[in-house]
């Protein structure tokens, strides 16, 4: 089984080859069901479960609709009147994230750790617990300490600012994802040393176009895309190579060869033109 604990949310991602600063822009603006951890959640592969919270103004009714028609949903209803939908807005510019803005303040308040611990149970050892950083640091932490040693746990950061807020709580994973600017946030030293010092298994930092670079305890060992596709919106890869990955770990495969196939799985959607 695989727990995801994190954010859904409505996405809005405006693309543009490129946009002027001070005006209004005509753009392609796109709008759907989002979040790194309904993302992750929605590309898995493998028995799994999702489990966020959403309060129950309009625009959070329509998300919690559409992800009740999931059996392996499990939403934690809020129902104070300041609870506002989770919202992402992005500008995507030749393809690259220019800026973002979001707002979860939804998961961060009222999101909790009794419920989550509810939906979860005892998870055994070849479970998988993915948890993303739109969490609170206090459920995020108390989550990561409870069951790191019982299954395996994954972080994935989300942002800079989001993963140097959770920085204390890193430690003890099975897997951990940072970008190349969340990993530089997070120790301005070697990467290798940091997931020692964390006792982190594995860390895979992720360089866009580049490919990503994985930190175990084979060494250092970067990975290049065997196709770099120029897709005008990649909202969304991320979250698919993690997805992929844990499927291929989840049936059988190590987490170096589990990479590759990841990598290769995100590149065939991007070159489809297929939503990520």
């Amino acid at each position: 089984m695989v727990f995801v604990v994190g954010a859904v949310a409505i996405d809005l991602v405006a693309v543009k080859e490129k946009f002027l600063e001070g005006t209004s822009n005509p753009s392609d603006i796109r709008l759907g069901l989002g979040g790194v951890g309904y993302r992750i959640f929605s590309n898995l592969d493998a028995p799994r479960k999702f489990i966020t919270a959403l309060a129950n103004d309009p625009i959070s009714r329509w998300a919690r609709e559409a992800l009740e028609a999931d059996d392996g949903v499990a939403i934690q209803r809020v129902r104070e009147k300041d609870a506002g939908p989770p919202l992402y807005l992005a500008l995507m510019e030749s393809g690259s994230l220019k800026v973002a803005a979001s707002d979860f303040r939804i998961v961060e308040q009222s999101l909790s750790v009794s419920f989550v611990v509810e939906q979860i149970g005892e998870p055994g050892p070849r479970d998988f617990l993915i948890l993303d950083a739109n969490l609170s640091p206090a459920v995020l932490a108390d989550l990561a300490r409870r069951y790191s040693a019982s299954t395996r746990a994954i972080v994935e950061p989300v942002s800079v600012e989001k993963a140097a807020r959770h920085a204390d709580a890193l430690q003890d994973l099975f897997l951990l994802t940072p970008t190349e600017e969340e990993m530089a946030a997070l120790a301005g030293g070697s990467p290798q040393d940091y997931r020692r010092a964390r006792r982190i298994g594995s860390l895979l930092v992720t360089l866009g176009r580049r490919g990503v670079r994985l930190y175990d305890d084979e060494g250092e060992e970067a990975i290049s895309p065997t196709l770099v596709v120029d897709a005008p919106d990649t909202t969304g890869a991320g979250d698919l190579l993690l997805a992929s990955l844990v499927s291929r770990v989840h049936a059988g495969e190590g987490v170096r060869t589990a990479v590759r196939g990841a990598m290769q799985a995100v590149e065939q959607r991007l070159q489809a033109g297929d939503p990520l």
